[in-house]
């Protein structure tokens, strides 16, 4: 006996119903529009009540010294301190929060430069403390490269003092080789004699180029040592906060996510899709 084969329906159904999800967002389109309307004009509203943030930058070189170690960290570090900026706001008998402020000191990749910026909410004011911290800044560093510097400088006036020494020196032996040859000496006096200051001349002349190699050593750190200074001057104050605009777009974004959401939970309360059949 054949039996007719029976089409069995599917246990469940896990396929999306595009067309069902569009005709909910539809029915639902006053209450998307009203949520992203609230959560954009509430982001307007907060942008524009919020105190406006300028921002002032440098490009400040850091001092270089005889042993190379970067200091961009150790740069950065007092750049944000609090002390620099309180010292600042002292010595210019501002008054002012320094909560208000936000120092930062980023190094630049490679270099040896620091790019500061500074920012506040009164673009005068925050040019002024800007430089006064850059100026105290640079007095700092350049003090250390000052203290290293001394003793460099000093053992150089040195060797060139025993430089020129050492050619009045050669000069005395050549004075005296041309009157040993005048001189009336016996051949064998003249030989004892030259001997005796061929020996002194080469210890002048090795006494000489052990102090050039010292002095050229020298002049190498001191070329490579260099102190802190601003490359690039403060810009003009520019407004960072609040983004309006960027604001705005993340909220519309936010809103418009926040929307979608009410409405299939909305719609998913309700018990039924728009389509269905009663």
């Amino acid at each position: 006996m054949n039996v007719p084969p029976t089409e069995t329906a599917p246990l469940y159904d896990d396929e999306i119903d595009l067309r069902e999800l569009l005709l909910v967002l539809w029915h639902q389109r006053v209450l998307i529009a009203v949520v992203t309307l609230i959560a954009v004009v509430a982001a307007a509203l907060a942008s524009l009540a919020l105190p406006k943030v300028y921002r002032v930058e440098a490009l400040i070189q850091m001092e270089r010294l005889d042993n190379k170690q970067s200091v961009q960290s150790e740069g950065k570090e007092i750049l944000e301190s609090r002390a620099l900026l309180t010292a600042a706001l002292n010595q210019l008998a501002v008054q002012a929060d320094p909560l208000t402020f936000k120092a930062t000191g980023q190094p630049v990749k490679d270099t040896d430069y620091l790019q500061f910026s500074l920012e506040g909410r009164d673009p005068a004011q925050l040019t002024k403390v800007a430089d006064k911290m850059v100026a105290l800044f640079l007095d700092q560093r350049n003090k250390i490269y000052k203290e290293r510097r001394a003793p460099l400088d000093e053992n150089l006036h040195k060797i060139t003092a025993d430089l020129q020494q050492s050619g009045a020196d050669k000069g005395k032996i050549d004075e005296l080789i041309t009157s040993l040859q005048k001189a009336p000496l016996s051949e064998v006096e003249q030989k004892l004699y030259a001997l005796q200051l061929a020996q002194m001349q080469d210890l002048q002349a090795q006494e000489k180029v052990g102090l050039m190699q010292q002095y050229i050593a020298l002049q190498d750190k001191l070329a490579a040592m260099q102190p802190a200074k601003i490359v690039d001057g403060f810009s003009e104050p520019v407004k960072v906060k609040p983004r309006l605009a960027l604001n705005v777009a993340v909220a519309f974004i936010l809103g418009l996510m926040v929307g979608v959401f009410l409405a299939f939970s909305r719609n998913w309360l309700a018990g039924f899709p728009p389509n269905a059949k009663v």
